[in-house]
């Protein structure tokens, strides 16, 4: 017998970072291709995308405060895998590469093999926020050419960006995740087995949402 329990995840405030911070930066990676390769565009282009770094620094603002003061699972310490994680991250690194055909482990909050990745991924846009801010007057600071590294970093962006979205669909088309649905609505659902005689609870994934809940 299976019971589904649903479960409040990812705050409000949560949500509204993602939101923003994934949005402008899908908005700033298109209008600064635009800047790059559609001269009739570039005024528009770079008026949009001056407002969607305004919206990424706002997201990525309210994401910082809820790293130190946010709910537990959104805390800083919780983006990195704790020693009862490591064989999820193992388990998802074959699902990957299995390309779903592998089993997905299940996770109570952050995907244990992101985790660090969204740490780096904060680091590649707080980069990013700082050299196109200092560009603008400043193109050469210590010896570094602002626009270049500019470039770099949004190529970096860029990837990361397709490869989560990438894994998300994955994760939600092959391993049966509610990845999608959690990040909007907050609630993640967990699969509880019950024996029909003993009546002890038995997950169906690999441990017990008590066990996975930090």
């Amino acid at each position: 017998m299976a019971h589904i329990e649903k479960v409040l995840i990812w705050s409000g405030w949560l949500r509204l970072s993602h939101a923003a911070v994934g949005g402008a930066t899908l908005a700033l990676l298109a209008t600064g291709w635009l800047i790059e390769h559609a001269p009739t565009l570039t005024q528009e282009a770079g008026d949009y995308h001056y407002l969607a770094a305004g919206v990424l620094v706002f997201g990525l603002g309210l994401r910082m405060f809820l790293m130190f003061w946010g709910g537990r699972v959104e805390r800083l310490d919780q983006l990195m895998p704790d020693d009862k994680e490591w064989g999820a991250v193992a388990e998802t690194g074959r699902f990957y590469l299995s390309m779903g055909k592998a089993p997905l482990p299940r996770w109570y909050a952050h995907n244990p093999l992101w985790k660090p990745l969204y740490l780096l991924l904060y680091l590649l846009l707080l980069v990013l926020v700082l050299s196109g801010w200092l560009r603008a007057d400043h193109s050469l600071v210590l010896g570094i050419y602002l626009p270049d590294v500019h470039a770099v970093f949004a190529v970096a962006v860029g990837w990361w960006t397709l490869l989560h979205l990438i894994a998300v669909v994955l994760h939600d088309y092959r391993g049966g995740a509610t990845d999608v649905s959690a990040m909007i609505n907050g609630y993640r659902h967990f699969t509880i087995e019950r024996d029909a005689h003993a009546g002890a609870p038995k997950v169906e994934t690999a441990v017990h949402i008590k066990d996975i809940r930090p």
